[in-house]
């Protein structure tokens, strides 16, 4: 383990116990603006820099960042917002069994979020070893980021490497590619009648809209990668009305560029096919995550994980996974790793979501060692020169 202050670990979880204890669901402006007051006055206790973004309809956002004599610019980034709806904080408190701590949003992500910060502050102590650390705080990750998405773009322009503190997998690994994903709708509208007196005179959406799932369906696999999930229906008002409107929600993943472009063609197909006559067919939605490829560049700064957890005395890999982050976009301009964030598991699961503790100081060691390859003058000058072009 590498030099930290004696009080780290006590510090990060009296920290961790007050962020856990706010509601903070993403619809709960005022939960995550508390959330993120304290993670502003943290970073300021640290000797940080603090700006705040005011957002009008989600919680705001932050961004901390330490400024040193030396090269290389580092960017972090995690979320404020959790999944749970007002009042889980209360019947599921902070809790400790056999090594793990239960909290909502514990994993997802306070635990990353104090992690990242934790490091920022070891490696900061020696402001020549680096031009800039920046972390940026969003506050709507778990709508897909809609609005602070161009202030972390803005932050990430002209950084060399990124890494995002969602938690690592159970088994420690970090995340080197993620799939790309999205949220379509296929809405159809037909003409109701009466279904006993007359149901020959209607245009019955369901039974259309029934082909359009089949069809759907049948586009898992149309690359390797790709999965396409039909999930929410509605339709219908009454049993003895022909339903005159219906529609499928669809859950979209892919692994590179061409499988969505292939995705989003067939979709359109579907779409335009009918076979019940006089039913029109309409194709809303899209990809809100870009796919986050294992890249060379991408390749190298996980072997520099796994190296400085190997210094550290244990061992991580990195793995490929279906779920989407904000990594996702910043890799289309910056060299990005996730996973960072301590070991946890069961997130979105107010009552089984947990961190292994030990993980906590091994995480933050982690990163401070892993700060220093990154910022190797080698290593940079490899980095810049892989870096994504628009």
């Amino acid at each position: 383990m590498i030099d930290l202050p004696p009080s780290t670990l006590d510090d990060v979880l009296a920290d961790l116990r007050a962020w856990t204890a706010i509601d903070c669901g993403t619809r709960n402006k005022a939960g995550v603006d508390a959330v993120g007051a304290l993670a502003a006055a943290r970073a300021r206790s640290m000797g940080f820099d603090v700006v705040r973004h005011a957002m009008p309809e989600f919680g705001d956002c932050y961004t901390a960042v330490a400024r040193g004599s030396g090269q290389g610019r580092l960017m972090l980034m995690g979320h404020l917002d959790t999944v749970y709806e007002t009042g889980v904080c209360a019947t599921h408190p902070w809790r400790e069994e056999a090594g793990r701590i239960y909290a909502p949003g514990i994993a997802d992500m306070k635990g990353g979020l104090l992690t990242g910060l934790y490091a920022m502050r070891a490696f900061a102590a020696d402001r020549s070893r680096f031009e800039s650390i920046t972390f940026f705080f969003n506050s709507e990750e778990e709508y897909g980021s809609p609005a602070s998405r161009p202030l972390s773009a803005e932050r990430a322009a002209g950084v060399d490497a990124a890494l995002v503190y969602e938690p690592a997998r159970a088994s420690g690994d970090i995340v080197s590619a993620r799939k790309a994903s999205g949220d379509f709708t296929l809405a159809v509208k037909g003409f109701s009648t009466h279904a006993g007196v007359a149901p020959e005179k209607g245009v019955n959406a369901t039974v259309e809209l029934a082909h359009r799932i089949v069809d759907i369906a049948s586009l898992n696999g149309l690359r390797p990668g790709v999965t396409v999930t039909p999930s929410v229906v509605r339709g219908g008002t009454a049993v003895n009305v022909v339903p005159d409107s219906a529609s499928i929600g669809i859950d979209c993943r892919a692994t590179d560029l061409e499988g969505v472009r292939a995705v989003e063609a067939a979709l359109k197909a579907i779409t335009a096919r009918t076979t019940i006559p006089g039913a029109v067919n309409t194709l809303s939605g899209g990809f809100s995550f870009p796919p986050m490829v294992k890249t060379p560049a991408v390749a190298l700064m996980a072997e520099l994980a796994r190296d400085a957890a190997q210094e550290l005395g244990f061992s991580i890999n990195d793995v490929a996974t279906g779920g989407a982050s904000d990594a996702s976009a910043l890799s289309q301009i910056v060299p990005t790793i996730d996973g960072m964030g301590p070991v946890g598991g069961n997130a979105h699961n107010a009552e089984t979501e947990y961190v292994e503790r030990a993980s906590l100081l091994q995480r933050i060691a982690m990163s401070v060692v892993l700060f220093g390859k990154l910022l190797a003058p080698a290593t940079l000058a490899r980095l810049r020169a892989a870096r994504p072009r628009a």
